[in-house]
């Protein structure tokens, strides 16, 4: 990995899903408890293709470029199945940010607070910026960033790679772009919205594959901190 230049760096921002908690156990956990409520409910053998239909939509108006998404993320979807606005919204809550949350917390990756705690010794403040709401996540992890934003925050209402949500970040922060690290794990989305913002950025990945900005363990990330 490229070594981050620490000294040019003031503020550090954190994507959350896959950067934060490695999302593949997460998947499978929810994947087995969705499945185990189906059959024990079999009337409600659409629950899959309706949060499937959803995570659809949402990448649709990512790649769009989309405004009004807080809304938007469930009408195009409950419109497409059929269903109220209403239910969409509350399926979404409950089988994606709530029911998720155990397994994110013990999903996280090793030293998380340390890591958090080290950038803050050193002068450095942290953020959170995700596609989804973040404070309940962040409280699983046992994790505390000075700022957090979501794309569906009125002041955003931007999907990555739209770079929005960063910029917001950056201004809450008080810190400018040519400061800043983005550290995510998705290049099209994350990588791309730093290049789009000007920002330095890093990307946690499983395996770095000749990946110049990819690391794989976060003290790779802070070699050279002070």
């Amino acid at each position: 990995m490229i070594p981050v230049p620490w000294p040019d760096i003031s503020a550090v921002v954190f994507d959350v899903d896959g950067t934060l908690y490695d999302p593949r156990p997460v998947r499978r956990r929810m994947t087995l408890a969705l499945l185990r409520h189906v059959l024990r409910r079999p009337w409600q053998w659409r629950l899959p293709l309706e949060l499937q239909r959803f995570r659809r939509e949402r990448e649709a108006l990512a790649e769009e470029g989309a405004h009004g998404i807080a809304r938007l993320q469930f009408e195009r979807p409950a419109a497409a199945l059929g269903i109220e606005v209403d239910r969409m919204e509350e399926l979404v809550r409950e089988w994606m940010l709530t029911r998720p949350l155990p397994a994110v917390a013990a999903a996280a990756y090793p030293g998380l607070a340390d890591v958090f705690d080290a950038l803050r010794a050193s002068g450095r403040r942290v953020a959170v910026w995700s596609d989804y709401p973040a404070e309940e996540k962040l409280a699983a992890l046992g994790l505390r960033a000075e700022v957090v934003v979501s794309a569906t925050d009125p002041e955003v209402d931007r999907l990555k790679p739209d770079p929005r949500g960063l910029e917001v970040a950056l201004a809450r922060l008080g810190a400018s772009a040519e400061h800043c690290l983005l550290v995510g794990d998705r290049d099209e989305r994350d990588g791309e919205a730093a290049r789009r913002a000007g920002v330095e950025w890093r990307l946690k990945v499983r395996e770095t594959r000749g990946d110049p900005r990819g690391f794989v363990d976060y003290d790779e990330l802070l070699c050279g901190l002070e």
